[in-house]
C-alpha cells in the first residue's frame, strides 16, 4: 500500500510539471526545449553559480524566519490544539507518513526519466545525503534533548516535527533541482510539505510550534547540504546555477495567488453593554484570488478561529460564568479583490467579501456568586448566519512566485444564543460581532 501511494504521488507530480523552454546561461539567447517526446537530448554547458553567502540566500532567510516564527507561535499551541479537538476530535489518517517523501521521490523519478536537473547524479546524491543527514541530526538532538510531551501524551519527543522537517527537506530538494522548469514545481512541492505539517496537527501528534520550526529546519538543512555540496564539487557536475531561482521580480502581471495565514482575532465591542468572558484567540485561513487584470480580481477566504466570548451585562446581575469557553467559528466568504503595486516588490491590497459563518457548539453555565449554584445555561446557535469582511494587506514579493503578506481584516459575524433559567422559557439574544483579525500569510503567486 505504501509503495502504491508513493508511486501515485510521484507520477502526479511528474505529469503536472510543464516542461518548458528556457534560456541557457544569463543573457544567452540559445534555448533548450525539454520535451517528454524528445528523441535526442542536448547537453547543457557547465556554468558557475553566483557566489552568494549562505545567509544571503532567500530560502535560508525563509527557513530562519520559520524557526523564529515557530518559537513565537508556541503561545498559540494550546488554542490550536483546542480547535482541532473541537472540530476534528476523531481525525486519524496516515497520509502524512508517506506524503513527506513525495517531492524527493518525484525529483529522483524525473532524474531517472532523463529530465535535466540542476546537478549530475553524483552531485545530487551527495548534496541530498548531506541535507537529509543534517536535518536528522538537528531533529533528533533537539527532540531528545528537550523531551517535549506530544499533544496526545504518548511520548516526550514532540519538538520539532520530524515528519514536517523531512517534508520540507524533500520539497526543497525538488525545488532546487527542478524549480527552474516551472513555478508549479516549487508550488506543488511545498504544498505537499505543508499538507504533511497540517496532517501532523490534525492527527494530534504535534503542536503548532513543532510543525513551523520543523519546516524551517527542513529548508535550512537542505540549503546547508547543497552549500556543502557546492564546496566539495565546485563546478564539477553542476548544470545550472542555483541563484537562477531568485531572478528579479517581473512586474506588470496579474497577481493571482493562493495563501495560508495565521493571525490573532481582536474583538471590537461596546464595553458598556457587553462583558468579555474569554480573551481573543488564534485564527487560521486559506485565501486565494484570480486577477483578470493587474488591479482587479475575484476570490475567497475560508477561515477558522477562536473569538472572545461576549455576554450581555444585564444577563449576569450578580452571577458569573463557570469555566467560560472561547467561541469557535468557521466562515466561508467570497468577493472582490484589489491590488495596487507600490514598487517592484511591494503591493497594497484590499478586499470586500460576503458569505456565511457558523459557530461551534458551546454551552456555558451561569453560577450565582453568593450561593455557588447554577442559575442558568447559555447555549449558542449553530446555524449559518451572514458574515462579511473588508480588509487591507501589504505584500512583499520575496521571490517571483513567493510572497509574504500582512493583513488587517474587519469582520461582521452574527452570534445568537439563548439563556435558559430554571423551568422558564429561554430568552433569545443576538448581535453582530466585529472581530478585527491581524494576520501573517505566505502566498504562492500564480502570475
Amino acid at each position: 500500500m505504501k509503495r502504491i501511494l508513493i508511486t501515485i504521488t510521484t507520477v502526479l507530480l511528474a505529469v503536472l510539471v510543464p516542461l518548458r523552454s528556457f534560456a541557457v546561461g544569463g543573457g544567452d539567447t540559445t534555448a533548450l526545449t525539454l520535451s517528454a517526446t524528445a528523441t535526442k537530448r542536448v547537453p547543457l554547458p557547465i556554468v558557475t553559480p553566483h557566489k552568494s553567502p549562505f545567509w544571503g540566500k532567500r530560502t535560508v532567510q525563509v527557513g530562519a524566519g520559520l524557526v523564529g516564527a515557530g518559537v513565537v507561535l508556541s503561545t498559540a499551541d494550546l488554542q490550536t490544539r483546542q480547535l482541532r479537538l473541537d472540530y476534528l476530535p476523531n481525525f486519524r489518517n496516515h497520509y502524512d507518513d508517506y506524503l513527506q517523501f513525495a517531492p524527493a521521490v518525484a525529483a529522483y523519478a524525473m532524474k531517472l526519466c532523463g529530465v535535466e536537473s540542476r546537478s549530475s547524479w553524483e552531485r545530487m546524491v551527495v548534496s541530498d545525503g548531506l541535507a537529509v543527514g543534517s536535518m536528522l541530526s538537528v531533529v533528533y538532538v533537539v527532540k531528545y534533548g528537550l523531551g517535549r510531551l506530544r499533544p496526545d501524551g504518548s511520548t516526550h519527543n514532540s519538538f520539532p516535527s520530524g515528519h514536517t522537517a523531512m517534508a520540507f527537506t524533500s520539497a526543497t530538494i525538488l525545488h532546487k533541482e527542478y524549480g527552474h522548469l516551472s513555478p508549479w514545481v516549487s508550488i506543488a512541492s511545498y504544498a505537499a510539505a505543508t499538507a504533511t505539517g497540517i496532517g501532523r496537527s490534525l492527527n494530534n501528534r504535534h503542536w503548532l510550534s513543532d510543525i513551523v520550526v520543523g519546516a524551517g529546519v527542513g529548508i535550512l538543512s537542505t540549503e546547508f547540504g547543497y552549500w556543502l555540496g557546492d564546496k566539495i564539487f565546485k563546478d564539477r557536475g553542476l548544470v545550472r546555477p542555483t541563484d537562477d531561482e531568485w531572478s528579479p521580480v517581473r512586474i506588470g502581471r496579474n497577481p493571482s495567488f493562493v495563501g495560508v495565514g495565521i493571525g490573532h482575532n481582536l474583538l471590537v465591542y461596546d464595553k458598556s453593554r457587553f462583558e468579555a468572558l474569554t480573551p481573543s484567540g488564534v485564527g487560521f485561513n486559506i485565501e486565494g484570488a484570480w486577477f483578470w487584470s493587474e488591479r482587479l480580481g475575484v476570490g475567497g477566504q475560508f477561515s477558522v478561529g477562536r473569538y472572545a466570548d461576549l455576554i450581555e451585562k444585564d444577563i449576569l446581575e450578580g452571577a458569573e460564568v463557570s469555566e467560560p469557553k472561547a467561541l469557535n467559528s468557521l466562515s466561508l466568504k467570497a468577493g472582490i479583490y484589489y491590488n495596487h503595486p507600490l514598487a517592484e516588490r511591494w503591493h497594497l491590497g484590499a478586499k470586500v467579501l460576503a458569505g456565511v459563518a457558523k459557530n461551534h457548539y458551546l454551552k456555558n453555565h451561569l453560577i450565582d456568586t453568593a450561593t455557588g449554584t447554577e442559575v442558568a445555561t447559555i447555549t449558542y446557535d449553530q446555524t449559518e448566519h451572514f458574515a462579511a469582511t473588508t480588509g487591507l494587506s501589504l505584500r512583499y514579493v520575496a521571490a517571483d512566485n513567493l510572497g509574504v503578506r500582512v493583513a488587517v481584516d474587519y469582520n461582521w459575524m452574527r452570534t445568537d444564543y439563548e439563556v435558559a433559567q430554571g423551568g422558564g422559557a429561554p430568552q433569545h439574544y443576538g448581535s453582530y460581532r466585529r472581530p478585527l483579525t491581524v494576520s501573517l500569510a505566505v502566498d504562492a503567486l500564480l502570475w
